[in-house]
């Protein structure tokens, strides 16, 4: 290369630096500067505002907790929407319940926003390269976009999980304990962040900081629980459980979590920045005490996802320390290509007219809505659903078994029904809607989610006319084993399922 070539190529570079310099500079924004964050929580309430008047949530656990909250107003009593019990959004949400399904899913999206502030801190704290890009990708992240703006407790416990990881970085111990005391009331599984938390405190020389961070951590979190344990006693350790089978964890981990495309991105960003991954993170886990939490975190997480695999929800806690990973060890082009290829997963996606995850599931692939679009399209259908219920008209002394969408049934219908319990089972995980009962005075109509056999047996007994969706068929015969059929139930054909699709027979809807 001739020295002319040389001096005419080097102004040329130099321009290309300076047309990308804005970019930096975007990418390297602090969004924890009040200015920053303002302009970032403005779009972010407006990108959720769309999509908060669609109900409570698209699972039977959020019109749960709506249900709790009505029943305290209503008969002064507190039950958890299922054990073993999330008394801090539970309580939280009973506060404002009143407001409808607008003012609970408002609430929702500002803890949310909280989260979003503690994570951006975070970012700024341990000096994550690109931390706008990361902050903006945590913010409109899909599963993460959806559980910010409905009735449900994940939200909650992330934010207080983020809270207590701020408070260690910036040795603020007690708050520490507080926000870790918060998280196990919103959700218990959150307790497990104990273990990077002492292990961050133990790397920095600060151990005599653990005993308090503990005792305040487990005396906030007894604090929360001690409604329940007072109604419930030991018994409130109580949890839904049930195997799951590999193809929908698969479906779980991939299509639920970050959409088809969005998991292939992140698959292909992971084998780009493979040799950099090797090449520096055995490394850090070492030195740095910030990449062990993220790891440890990690784990725990996926450990109890494992566990108990029925929601992607529960993958959660998981996605702010994978942020931060990928946001030191992979390539920046491969991050924001995979982060922009996530979000966009949440309009648009590869989807399937089947659930199930098999050879002939791949070949009908297409295009279709993305999990934010079709998280909407869902809750529309649901509401639907819930109004066709409303409508059967069924005989006097009837029983009408219906299902998933008791929940929804009885919040909706609460005013010109009686609500009650068939029987105070401390052992059901959820006495409001496993053993409530929604009763019709005029029409003399009992709505129930499902029954079991002394259910059954008291009903027959009084010569109860039985109806049920094809949903309902199905859980009984999963959970109590036998066929409302048999015993002279009529089946309610709608020709639509719950989740708004044509009613198969399908997969059991508990």
């Amino acid at each position: 290369m001739s020295a002319g070539t040389a001096i005419a190529e080097a102004p040329a570079a130099r321009v290309a630096s300076d047309a990308l310099a804005p970019l930096r500079r975007a990418l390297a924004l602090d969004f924890s500067q009040p200015l920053a964050f303002a302009l970032l929580a403005i779009a972010y309430a407006a990108s959720r505002a769309p999509f908060i008047d669609n109900g409570y949530g698209t699972k039977p656990d959020a019109w749960r907790i709506a249900l709790t909250g009505y029943w305290l107003w209503d008969k002064h009593a507190f039950y958890p929407s299922r054990l073993p019990g999330y008394p801090v959004p539970e309580l939280s949400y009973a506060a404002v319940i009143k407001g409808g399904w607008l003012a609970t899913n408002s609430l929702t999206v500002l803890v949310s926003l909280a989260g979003l502030w503690f994570f951006a801190r975070i970012v700024r704290e341990v000096k994550v390269p690109l931390p706008a890009l990361l902050v903006a990708g945590f913010a409109f992240d899909p599963l993460l976009w959806i559980n910010s703006m409905n009735t449900m407790d994940y939200t909650w416990a992330l934010t207080f999980i983020l809270a207590t990881y701020c408070a260690l970085l910036t040795k603020h111990d007690v708050w520490a304990g507080v926000a870790m005391g918060l998280a196990i009331g919103s959700r218990i599984p959150s307790a497990s962040f104990v273990v990077p938390c002492a292990y961050y405190l133990w790397r920095q020389d600060r151990r005599e900081e653990i005993r308090p961070f503990l005792v305040t951590a487990v005396g906030v979190a007894m604090l929360a629980f001690a409604p329940i344990i007072w109604r419930y006693g030991p018994s409130f350790f109580n949890f839904y459980d049930a195997k799951v089978a590999y193809r929908d964890v698969i479906r779980l981990l991939a299509k639920d979590s970050l959409g088809l495309i969005g998991a292939g991105a992140l698959a292909a960003a992971f084998v780009v920045s493979l040799p950099r991954i090797l090449r520096r993170l055995p490394r850090d886990l070492v030195r740095d005490p910030d990449v062990g939490v993220w790891m440890i975190a990690v784990v725990l997480v996926a450990i109890t996802f494992f566990r108990l695999p029925h929601e992607a929800a529960y993958l959660i806690p998981l996605f702010p320390f994978a942020y931060l990973l990928v946001g030191r060890y992979f390539y920046p082009a491969a991050l924001a290509g995979a982060i922009a290829i996530i979000v966009l997963a949440g309009f648009v996606d590869l989807t399937t007219t089947s659930h199930e995850v098999a050879a002939s599931s791949i070949r009908d692939l297409r295009v279709g809505q993305g999990m934010l679009l079709s998280n909407r399209s869902t809750q529309r259908a649901q509401l639907a659903y819930a109004r066709d219920i409303e409508q059967f008209d069924a005989p006097q002394n009837s029983v009408v078994i219906i299902g998933f969408v008791y929940p929804q049934f009885a919040v909706r219908n609460r005013d010109r029904l009686q609500l009650g319990l068939l029987d105070k089972d401390k052992s059901a995980i959820s006495q409001l809607t496993d053993k409530g009962y929604a009763y019709d005075p005029e029409k003399r109509v009992t709505y129930v989610w499902l029954l079991d056999p002394n259910g059954l047996r008291r009903y027959r007994q009084q010569n109860a006319k039985l109806f049920y969706t094809p949903d309902a068929g199905r859980s009984t015969m999963a959970l109590y084993h036998y066929s409302i059929g048999l015993y002279g139930g009529t089946l309610i054909e709608q020709g639509k399922a719950p989740s708004g699709g044509k009613d198969r027979g399908g997969r059991n809807q508990r």
